[in-house]
């Protein structure tokens, strides 16, 4: 006897499909870029139809849009691996940037539509507000409960740190692409990482 799928079952394939769509773009976005890659190529590269992907995503630009959210969600997930040590926290960072580098189209994506989506017009625009806001209160709460856990030197001004930070990982981005990606991405920010770990920590060492 052949049982129907129910809505739920049919919700799981489809979140499932499109989450297949979304590796097939971020993969090849981040090889070929956007202006080189079709929707047609990444529904072959899903193995679905094209009408299959239209299904999913009305035109190349929401795909785009959902290919970049996609990936910012990936990078929360590999985050939960992280400890409290803020010492930790950077070099996992350096980590996840030397690998995002396998794939310069997405990072280029990401600082182009991110440098786009300030304008409150953009759709991505409520999307980029919120994570750089999380990151910010993220990486603040992250600085204050070290201090109190004695890592970090006490009476920083841990909001000001954060934000820092996330200044200069987004402008060395551009600058890089800018540069055409010219000098070593990694090894500026891990010089910057470590003279601010030297200068927070408590025992005066870098990474």
């Amino acid at each position: 006897m052949v049982t129907s799928r129910g809505p739920r079952g049919a919700y799981a394939a489809g979140v499932a499909r499109r989450n297949q769509i979304l590796d097939a773009a971020l993969v090849r976005f981040g090889r070929d870029g956007y202006r080189k890659t079709s929707l047609a190529q990444i529904a072959r590269d899903a193995g679905i139809t094209d009408a299959g992907l239209l299904h999913h995503f009305r035109d190349k630009q929401q795909l785009l849009l959902a290919a970049v959210e996609y990936w910012h969600a990936q990078l929360d997930v590999r985050w939960r691996r992280v400890s409290d040590s803020v010492r930790d926290a950077f070099r996992c960072h350096l980590e996840d940037t030397e690998e995002s580098l396998r794939t310069p189209g997405i990072v280029e994506l990401a600082v182009v539509i991110g440098a786009e989506a300030t304008a409150p017009e953009h759709p991505a625009h409520e999307f980029f507000r919120a994570w750089q806001d999380k990151g910010v209160r993220e990486l603040t709460e992250r600085l204050r409960a070290a201090a109190e856990a004695g890592e970090l030197k006490p009476g920083l001004d841990f909001e000001s740190i954060a934000r820092e930070c996330a200044a200069m990982d987004m402008g060395l981005r551009w600058q890089w692409l800018t540069a055409g990606r010219s000098f070593d991405l990694v090894a500026v920010m891990r010089a910057h990482l470590d003279r601010l770990m030297r200068a927070i920590s408590r025992d005066g060492e870098g990474l």
